[in-house]
């Protein structure tokens, strides 16, 4: 910045005016008039504002000064500079500078004279300069064309899971390749950052879901906005069924990948369903195959259950109900027929022999499924052991009918095990659920407490916690009754397979005392003479067990059973029992008054070896067998109302062809004074008995 001030020098004339006299200036001079000299007045003004407390000059000529003029309290500079001598070519240069140093003032004179005894003025422009307080840019641009996005598109649902894919251009491909980052209102991104990625819905609906593409300028970029469908719980085609608890209630149950749940329609009333349990990953725990949990875990693995379970108590009398669009099937007040299946699953353990799983002929539970489903049963018995795929198949060759099968416990095993097969005759009727050994802690129990418990799911008593297993390995039996009817379902899914003696093995105290108390509470409804009682336990109490040697029923339960009821095993009252557990059809009557027998174990695991052809021992201490009819092969029962607490057990084979069909009377004598059961079981008689093919 230029400031411009002026300076007026003023020669004073007359020697007798300034005889004396020293006028302003630092450098001023006190000489007498004389007659050859003469003198010079300065006086400058800054334009700019500056602070200056001294200027400095320089005069040439003649005479030549230098000096300062003390300006700190004027605006202006002045200064009688004499004596000088007369004469031309003179010239003066000023110059000062701000006491903040920003500004420095410069200034020279023209040439000029002075004259003997006169005052000379002289006029000096003065350039004052402070710093620039600018600058400047110089700018080298670039052009960056910015990526567009050119479409989405999306598959149909393949369950929950979407299949994305985006096509987009940059047509100058820089600065950087292209970026993906996909988001969602809800649900999520196997990879939010791929081109291409897949979308797992967490609610049926639409969904907003954005994709943003950037080509590394973040100035520059594209996004696109889009809608996905979800598909509903009935597009799903979710798993969903009723079972029966305590007191004839009727529970639907639905499995859903969803965190919500669907609403159940009951006589053209709505209602939501109630969580039962969400999706979870159980932490790994002691199994059977792995007693000990350690870094070389190889035979069990954490439980995955991506799905939540839902349910709603039905109503007493309910005449409809559907969810998800399906018709559920609900109690009928007249039960006319029973299916009765157990041991259903595929057997994927190490130590036994590995299934073929998607082979029908070796696993025939589908089949099993579809043609009782065809029958029209008003209710199904399922006798226990749901879940039979403990562990990986082998990778070594040696088995390749079980290659890629799921394994372990959660819930792929449970879906291809027992929901998948069993769709059909879920669909037909009813299901009252006996535990099997298969649904203890230490293997599938987590399974059985989210999908088929009957008891409202806790925090506790769910099988996730090992310190929390006694209270997970047993439940109080329940009752239901159809007419004149009744099964006591009763879970003896941990028993031993040797005798307990609580007196001498503090181990056998628990389960010991645990299963005295149920049989008392299951006397509760055996003793109602209302009903046939036909009580249902996984494991076969007076039934057999091939092997070399035979052996009877299993010892855990006899032991607390006699020890209970000597010689009567059961609970007063009982007609008949219904068992699991060993693989094959047996069909037992007994001569010393004990309740028949049925074991329905041969629902689709490996079977066991026949019995033998002739059998000579009884299956527990105080009975006589009467007469048994025994199979080693795939199939099902059917029970079919023929009179007043009457029925016949049909047998079938896989196929639905007739194995045997077995009538049922009442047993009116106690033989040998061995019934302490005042009320003796049912006898049956066998179409065809012995050992049937």
């Amino acid at each position: 910045m230029n400031m411009r001030a002026g300076l007026i020098l003023i020669a004073l004339g007359g020697a007798s005016a300034l005889a004396g006299c020293n006028v302003g200036g630092a450098d001023a001079t006190n000489g007498g008039p004389t007659s050859d000299v003469g003198s010079l007045a300065v006086a400058l003004q800054l334009a700019s504002g500056a602070t200056v407390n001294t200027f400095s000059y320089t005069l040439t000529g003649p005479t030549s000064k230098t000096g300062s003029i003390p300006v700190s309290t004027s605006t202006t500079v002045s200064a009688l500079i004499s004596p000088l001598a007369a004469g031309s070519g003179y010239a003066i240069s000023l110059s000062g500078t701000s006491t903040d140093g920003s500004t420095t003032c410069t200034g020279t004179s023209a040439s000029f004279a002075v004259v003997a005894k006169q005052t000379t003025q002289v006029s000096v422009n003065i350039a004052c300069k402070a710093p620039s307080t600018t600058g400047s840019v110089l700018v080298n641009g670039t052009i960056n064309v910015c990526p567009t996005i050119d479409s989405i598109s999306a598959n149909p649902p393949v369950g929950t899971a979407i299949a994305l894919a985006s096509a987009a251009h940059d047509a100058d491909a820089g600065p950087s390749a292209l970026t993906y980052k996909w988001t969602a209102a809800s649900g999520s991104f196997v990879d939010a950052t791929a081109q291409n990625p897949t979308f797992n819905c967490a609610v049926p609906g639409l969904v907003n879901v954005t994709l943003s593409v950037s080509d590394g300028d973040t100035a520059c970029g594209d996004t696109y906005n889009t809608v996905l469908s979800c598909p509903s719980d009935a597009d799903l085609g979710d798993s969903a069924w009723v079972e029966l608890g305590a007191n004839n209630q009727a529970i639907a149950r639905l499995i859903t990948p969803y965190t919500a749940c669907p609403s159940i329609t009951i006589d053209g009333t709505t209602s939501p369903m109630n969580l039962r349990v969400g999706p979870g990953t159980m932490a790994i725990r002691p199994s059977s195959s792995d007693p000990t949990i350690t870094a070389s875990t190889v035979n069990t693995k954490a439980s995955v259950f991506p799905v939540s379970t839902c349910e709603f108590n039905i109503p007493s009398g309910a005449l409809a109900a559907t969810v998800a669009g399906k018709k559920l099937p609900l109690p009928k007040a007249n039960v006319q027929r029973v299916v009765v299946v157990g041991d259903t699953g595929c057997r994927l353990s190490i130590g036994n022999p590995w299934q073929a799983c998607n082979d029908p002929a070796q696993w025939p539970f589908g089949t099993i499924s579809s043609v009782a489903a065809a029958m029209k049963p008003d209710l199904v018995l399922h006798v226990g052991d749901y879940q039979y795929r403990d562990n990986a198949c082998p990778t070594d060759g040696t088995q390749p009918q079980c290659q890629g099968m799921s394994w372990g416990y959660g819930y792929d095993t449970w879906k291809d095990d027992l929901f998948t097969p069993a769709a059909p005759l879920l669909a037909a009727a009813p299901w009252i659920m006996v535990r099997g050994n298969h649904e203890t802690c230490n293997r599938a129990g987590q399974g059985w407490y989210r999908f088929l418990d009957i008891n409202p799911y806790s925090a506790t008593k769910n099988c996730n916690d090992p310190a929390n297993d006694d209270l997970g390995n047993y439940n109080d039996p329940w009752a239901v009754t159809f007419g004149d009817t009744q099964v006591i379902a009763f879970d003896s899914a941990n028993t031993s397979k040797s005798a307990y003696a609580p007196a001498t093995k503090p181990a056998d105290v628990t389960p010991f005392n645990n299963y005295t108390t149920e049989l008392g509470e299951a006397q509760v409804f055996s003793q109602n003479a209302s009903f046939l009682s036909i009580f249902a336990v996984h494991h076969p109490i007076l039934g057999y067990t091939p092997g070399s040697p035979l052996t009877g029923g299993n010892p855990g339960m006899l032991s607390v059973m006699n020890a209970k009821y000597p010689s009567a095993y059961y609970p007063p009252g009982v007609g008949l029992a219904m068992h699991g557990h060993v693989h094959d059809f047996q069909g037992i009557s007994f001569a010393s008054g004990h309740p028949a027998t049925f074991v329905a174990g041969h629902g689709g695991d490996n079977l066991d070896a026949a019995l033998p052809s002739s059998i000579t021992i009884p299956p527990a201490a105080n009975t006589v067998v009467d007469k048994i009819a025994y199979s080693a092969s795939f199939g099902f029962m059917v029970m079919d109302k023929v009179g007043p607490q009457n029925w016949t057990y049909t047998a079938y084979r896989v196929d639905g062809t007739v194995l045997t069909q077995c009538t049922q009377a009442a047993t009116t004598a106690c033989p040998m004074g061995m019934c302490s059961d005042p009320t003796p079981g049912k006898a049956i008689t066998c179409s065809n008995v012995g050992s049937l093919m």
